[in-house]
């Protein structure tokens, strides 16, 4: 069974700075060596073979070479802690007060077709409350990392980046540029090109490029991201990344998000309610 959290992640750590430390060492550790498995892929130097789970959710060999080498990493370190992977068959639910909860390749349409915009998305949730996020695009080079009560930041180490990073300052939607999902079936994209007919003709930009442009929320780069289909993989550690930079994360109806959401939007805060009021999905909640 799924242990799910309804416990938001803004409230002080629990974790020392020595155990916080090791933690994220071990994760980065595991998201490096996911990285350098899809881009393997990535670049056609291993065959990547697809199935379809549904309308627009498939699984390749490589998203299955990157769970079996994230758990490989995870539990080379900590061999009793819970495992929560998009591909069920990975994971590992024992009742640990430690549970990674793993993309291992969000994009994997993109990466598929040789579009760069791909990520693996890791989180930690220790007693119910998400401590750590990460989400790397490893063709660009970009990290986002943040922890409970200690921030967001962006790494690029080819491009020399470290910085603490906040949401924009924008609050107008005619200024905003919004992120999206397709969703998963043929349902929720339905309801997403309805969201995306009242957003488009309101909003600078609507963009489409994989779970970095959540981290793009949190660095201010984009104003706002939705989707109709929210897991706690794709969005336990883009939750925590974006309220720690100072943004705002709820479901479509305005309810803060947590594990058990349906869907989620997030933002700079400034433009959510404009976004809610355009968006309207409250019926498959």
């Amino acid at each position: 069974m799924i242990r799910r959290s309804n416990r938001r992640s803004s409230t002080r750590s629990n974790l020392s700075r020595t155990k916080r430390t090791e933690l994220t060492q071990a994760a980065l550790k595991a998201v490096s060596a996911s990285g350098a498995v899809l881009v393997r892929y990535f670049f056609g130097r291993a065959a990547n073979s697809v199935q379809f789970k549904g309308r627009n959710d498939l699984v390749t060999a490589a998203d299955l070479h990157s769970c079996r080498v994230i758990r490989d990493s995870l539990k080379s370190v900590y061999p009793n802690h819970d495992l929560l992977f998009e591909e069920g068959e990975f994971s590992e639910l024992s009742g640990s007060r430690f549970r990674w909860i793993v993309d291992p390749l969000d994009g994997t349409t993109f990466h598929n077709r040789g579009l760069p915009f791909f990520s693996t998305i890791l989180a930690l949730e220790v007693q119910g409350f998400t401590e750590l996020g990460i989400c790397c695009s490893p063709v660009s080079g970009d990290l986002f990392i943040a922890g409970r009560s200690q921030g967001s930041e962006h790494w690029n180490r080819r491009l020399h980046i470290e910085r603490r990073i906040r949401v924009s300052s924008v609050r107008k939607l005619e200024e905003a540029v919004i992120g999206f999902s397709y969703g998963k079936s043929a349902a929720h994209a339905q309801q997403a090109a309805t969201a995306l007919s009242r957003l488009l003709p309101v909003c600078r930009s609507i963009t489409r490029l994989g779970g970095a442009e959540i981290g793009y929320v949190a660095s201010g780069a984009c104003e706002a991201f939705i989707d109709n289909s929210s897991t706690p993989w794709d969005f336990a550690a883009i939750a925590l990344l974006v309220r720690e930079a100072g943004g705002k994360v709820t479901d479509f109806a305005g309810r803060e998000w947590n594990c058990d959401s349906k869907s989620i939007v997030a933002s700079n805060g400034l433009v959510h309610a404009a976004v809610l009021r355009l968006i309207d999905f409250r019926s498959t909640e």
